[in-house]
């Protein structure tokens, strides 16, 4: 009985064995299965060149001209009138101190007899007003002591005593135009020290 039974198993268990062999193999050829992969053009790489000097580059530089309007010169300056004036035409509140003068001796030698003399103004410059003093409506004085050359020049001016640096300029600079017939002693003209003088600033009104 049992081997009536294993003889009929036999017929019907191989080709379900075979079948599920023939399944397994084709789920084993999916499973390892490769897509068809697309073949890539080849394409031509481009070619660098590296130049290793570097080129001469000329800057773009552009200048833009500007018309420039011309401009009328300046007027001349106004020239200055240097007035002089004697010894008879100094004005009130100038006050010039000279030494006394000696007096003459006379001798009875034959020929020219020297005449001694103190120095004696014969040119005197106006002093010009300071602008900026005459703007603040300020008057003043100033006093300076100067030698006086044997040509009759005015040299080493010194100020004194004066009220501001305004007036003390601008009687330096006229004490330094004055002119003078010089000291004369034995004849010949000399050097005189210490001559003083004062010049007062005072607006009109």
């Amino acid at each position: 009985m049992t081997a009536i039974v294993q003889n009929l198993r036999t017929p019907i268990v191989l080709p379900v064995a075979g079948a599920i062999t023939v399944g397994l193999f084709l789920l084993m050829r999916d499973l390892i299965a490769v897509p068809m992969v697309e073949r890539v053009q080849e394409v031509d790489t481009p070619r660098f060149v590296i130049n290793d000097v570097p080129e001469e580059i000329v800057p773009d530089v552009r200048v833009t001209l500007v018309d420039i309007p011309a401009v009328e010169p300046p007027p001349p300056a106004a020239r200055l009138v240097i007035e002089t004036a004697l010894p008879t035409d100094i004005g009130e509140g100038i006050t010039y101190v000279l030494p006394p003068v000696d007096p003459v001796e006379v001798t009875t030698t034959e020929g020219l007899v020297p005449i001694d003399r103190s120095p004696v103004p014969i040119v005197r410059i106006e002093p010009v007003y300071p602008a900026i003093e005459a703007s603040r409506g300020n008057s003043g004085s100033c006093t300076v002591m100067f030698d006086i050359t044997p040509q009759g020049t005015t040299t080493n001016i010194r100020p004194m005593a004066c009220d501001s640096r305004g007036f003390e300029q601008a009687t330096l600079n006229a004490v330094s135009r004055w002119r003078y017939n010089p000291q004369v002693e034995n004849g010949q003209p000399i050097l005189f020290r210490g001559a003083t003088t004062r010049l007062d600033f005072r607006l009109d009104g």
